[in-house]
């Protein structure tokens, strides 16, 4: 996980000549469009291949991501995407239309087909990806025992878009889709849902112990295996009904509720979230008795103001039957609160979240060892810190490079105390340098500690 998460759209029919405030580095594949007051970004492809197609496209941008709208990739022009159209055309509608982003990448089943440098700092980046599977059919197996809360998802002709920023991919609200009718068998979605709930029952299971499992050799020791962290919760937004994109990391503490951080859910209602519980690696098909719930409830500190003081939030849901080896709570905070009793410690952090390779989303959940340092240290190190550090928030990190990233937002800090994982921080806010998680610099971590009462009151 030093190692961690991002974003992408597209086109349109009639649209004005006029020179964009950017230039494409590579204009035979993707140029900048005008229509009215608004840019858009225009993605042509000589054809679609049979099979797979993955295209993502990266961005660059003077200001920060504050929207909690990135944007999206449609193909063009509307409706349901014909495999033999060709060009094949898509438009990406830019988070503001009015000032387009730079390109920095654009890629093709991994296949880089044009780069571009990226603003200096300070900027921020993003990435868009679109993925269909152009086979006429569901490209995936069959789910062994659905959950019955959330159904596997249908074929589709709308494709899967995600999101992703440092820490967190704000949630963009998204209008019903519409299918329309097509002779051509449509290109579907691609999306990793297939739930299974085969448990073994166990109703005895102590908080913060891990499943009975082999540990093999990893290199580093960073990999988890299944069972290793198994209060770990994937946190997902529903962008149509038939898609979803990983957003943030969460961990579950009974068994009904999740804790992650508030800030993964600005203008995102309850109604649009859902869980995987007992996942390690969020792309294997094969993992079996991981749960999804809908969450029933979304409940946002009172406190919250956008800051790492108060960045927590509960999701109630459905009751899981059991626990089982690859699903258990985390213990809550039992020893003193005072933060100075902890500072110098190793606590781990484990998520899903961006990583060294350049993957948005770390499909095998990964871990890393931090140490807890003191306020003083921390607001010393950087003078961005001196705004964000309070007394219901700690640092932590080794400024080594290693730790929580984009993605990783709303995961636990857990520290390990008489045989027993418990629960002292949640990720909240980490800084950026070139569009990467600058992690030669501390982490801001919610106290846990600090927010007890309110916690056992909501869970």
């Amino acid at each position: 996980m030093a190692q961690f998460l991002l974003i992408f759209t597209l086109l349109l029919p009639h649209f004005c000549t006029s020179q964009a405030p950017v230039t494409s580095p590579c204009e035979q594949h993707f140029s900048y469009v005008h229509e009215g007051n608004d840019y858009y970004g225009q993605i042509k492809l000589d054809r679609l291949e049979r099979g797979r197609t993955e295209i993502k496209v990266a961005f660059s941008q003077r200001d920060s991501l504050t929207s909690n709208y990135y944007g999206r990739i449609k193909p063009y022009p509307d409706g349901p995407l014909q495999i033999n159209r060709v060009p094949a055309l898509f438009r990406v509608h830019f988070p503001n239309p009015r000032k387009p982003p730079k390109l920095t990448k654009l890629s093709i089943n991994g296949n880089v087909l044009c780069s571009g440098s990226g603003y200096s700092a300070p900027s921020s980046w993003f990435e868009l990806t679109y993925t269909v599977n152009a086979n006429g059919g569901n490209s995936q197996p069959p789910a062994t025992e659905p959950a019955p809360s959330y159904p596997p998802p249908p074929p589709s002709t709308r494709p899967s878009t995600t999101y992703t920023t440092y820490y967190t991919s704000a949630p963009a609200q998204r209008p019903a889709s519409t299918q329309t009718p097509n002779a051509t068998p449509a290109p579907t979605i691609f999306s990793n849902i297939f739930l299974s709930e085969r448990f073994q029952q166990n109703t005895t299971v102590t908080c913060g112990t891990e499943g009975n499992v082999v540990r093999p050799f990893l290199h580093g020791g960073k990999e988890l295996v299944r069972g290793q962290f198994p209060w770990m919760a994937a946190v997902y937004r529903k962008e149509t009904v038939h898609s979803l994109s990983y957003i943030c990391g969460g961990s579950l503490l009974s068994q009904r509720s999740v804790v992650s951080a508030a800030h993964c859910f600005q203008n995102l209602p309850a109604t649009q979230v859902a869980l995987f519980l007992g996942r390690t690696n969020l792309e294997s098909f094969s993992e079996d008795g991981f749960v999804t719930r809908d969450v029933e409830r979304l409940i946002i500190h009172p406190d919250y103001n956008s800051l790492p003081d108060a960045d927590i939030a509960v999701m109630r849901m459905a009751a899981i039957g059991s626990f089982t080896d690859f699903i258990r709570p985390i213990c809550l905070w039992t020893e003193t609160t005072q933060v100075s009793r902890v500072v110098g410690l190793s606590g781990t952090v484990a998520g899903w979240g961006s990583n060294e390779n350049g993957q948005l989303v770390s499909p095998i959940a990964k871990r890393a060892e931090v140490k807890i340092v003191s306020e003083v240290d921390c607001i010393r190190s950087s003078a961005v810190f001196s705004k964000l550090v309070t007394s219901r928030t700690f640092c932590a990190g080794n400024r080594d490079g290693v730790g929580p990233c984009m993605g990783d937002s709303g995961s636990g800090l857990v520290l390990q105390r008489n045989n027993r994982w418990m629960l002292r921080g949640i990720v909240s806010f980490g800084q950026t340098n070139r569009g990467q998680c600058n992690l030669y610099e501390y982490v801001v971590y919610v106290d846990v500690a600090q927010h007890l009462n309110w916690l056992e009151d909501n869970m």
